[in-house]
């Protein structure tokens, strides 16, 4: 029995400090986001903007199960975050910004560099979460977001970012094109 019980535990343990340092600051990240608002300019907010514009377009990819389009818009995704020129915010903001920054681009590269699409909409979950959360913080935009929610994805919910309150899916495409509600709106 005691054979049993510590086999179990080295597998726990094993299993609890098998987690990536991404997932460590993804954790972070989720935490520092039920804080208050960051203030940012409107230059920072723009930019921002543009970053969503092409997290947009990495939606629409993934709603159209069109894995090249995905790539191709997770490079020009990456592209916009490097524009945004966060030196202006105070330290507590970049070094939330420094994280997310670090999250999105990581995710989107992982999407660029994978050629499944059910492997590109699983790095976008985690790339959304980051997004959601990195909005929330600097926001409010120019424009509405809406939050989306997709009850049915890997045993659990995704939720995704849009401008338009109609449900179009990126975790399920064609299978499940309406699948999903409006959470928030930002």
């Amino acid at each position: 029995m005691k054979i049993i019980y510590s086999i179990i535990l080295s597998a726990v343990l094993l299993f609890a400090t098998s987690c990536g340092a991404n997932d460590e600051a993804e954790q972070d990240l989720a935490t520092a986001a039920e804080e208050t608002a960051f203030q940012a300019s409107d230059t920072f907010k723009q930019q921002l903007e543009g970053t969503l514009d092409a997290y947009f377009l990495l939606t629409s990819s993934l709603v159209e199960a069109d894995e090249a389009r995905a790539a191709e818009h997770s490079e020009i995704l990456i592209q916009q975050m490097q524009e945004i020129e966060a030196d202006e915010l105070d330290e507590q903001a970049r070094a939330y910004y420094a994280e997310a920054y670090g999250i999105i681009t990581g995710r989107a590269a992982n999407i660029a560099g994978e050629a499944d699409i059910e492997a590109q909409r699983y790095e976008f979950e985690y790339l959304s979460e980051a997004m959601i959360e990195t909005v929330e913080r600097f926001g409010p935009l120019s424009y509405d977001v809406y939050v989306q929610r997709c009850p049915m994805v890997r045993d659990g919910s995704a939720d995704w970012l849009s401008r338009e309150s109609q449900i179009l899916n990126p975790y399920h495409g064609d299978r499940m094109l309406r699948c999903g509600s409006v959470v928030r709106e930002l």
